[in-house]
């Protein structure tokens, strides 16, 4: 009998159907940040503090942090746009790739661009004991992937602005270097690995056969385990007909 996904199903919210993984991140998200918010409000900064992605703290042997920091998002209408952004974008990536992929490179970029960002800590030293925290990294990628694979799809940005495909990357890129003219570049480092490894994603036709390999493996792992325990057993002398037992 199959094995039932849990993770590829879905649910209807607001007249609009989510998929199980949109919503499970979306859910986490949340419930991360207003976990972290209150209990950074009442003296508990502990939360917040022990999942952020700091370089040094990650080259002392806490590598959770690099699938943690993106989860925290400490400004109330940041944390709106965000689970937004993935309930947009990320739905139709994960109508388009499955439950299964659009999770896993969720949290391989997140951790990934974490990655990165302490290897330039590595030569950028002034960047070891800066914090970050929050999913708009990862959003912003997501918007590049979601403009590259749908590039004749329109989004309206601000809900008056029209843009689509490479217009809607060059826009992503351009406001990102907006922001961190005006907040800093050490600031807003892991949204430009993050969109710079989701290009790199869609433009290598290699990393699309390295998931269907690592799927295919995936999917026959359980077919080969059975079929190791067939043996067949031999026939006694000349019986006919032949009699293969397992």
């Amino acid at each position: 009998m199959p094995r039932v996904n849990p993770l590829a199903g879905s649910f209807v919210i607001l007249g609009s159907r989510v998929p199980m993984v949109v919503g499970l991140l979306i859910g986490l998200t949340l419930g991360a940040s207003i976990v972290g918010a209150v209990g950074f409000r009442n003296g508990l900064e502990g939360l917040v503090q022990s999942g952020a992605l700091i370089p040094a703290l990650v080259f002392r042997g806490q590598l959770w942090r690099l699938v943690t920091w993106f989860f925290f998002e400490m400004d109330p209408l940041g944390l709106i746009f965000a689970c937004l952004g993935l309930f947009w974008f990320g739905r139709d990536l994960c109508q388009a790739w499955g439950a299964g992929r659009f999770l896993a490179a969720y949290l391989s970029l997140g951790a990934l661009t974490g990655g990165a960002v302490c290897l330039l800590a590595g030569v950028w030293p002034s960047l070891m004991g800066v914090p970050h925290v929050g999913p708009w990294a990862l959003v912003t990628a997501l918007i590049v992937v979601w403009a590259l694979l749908h590039p004749h799809r329109d989004v309206f940005v601000y809900f008056v602005l029209p843009l689509r495909g490479r217009n809607l990357v060059y826009a992503t890129i351009v406001g990102t270097i907006l922001f961190a003219l005006l907040g800093g570049i050490t600031r807003y480092l892991p949204h430009f690995l993050a969109q710079g490894f989701a290009i790199l994603y869609m433009r290598q036709p290699f990393m699309e056969t390295l998931w269907l390999k690592l799927r295919y493996r995936l999917n026959t792992r359980g077919w080969r385990r059975r079929g190791s325990r067939l043996r067949p057993v031999d026939r006694a002398g000349n019986e006919e007909p032949p009699k293969w037992l397992h």
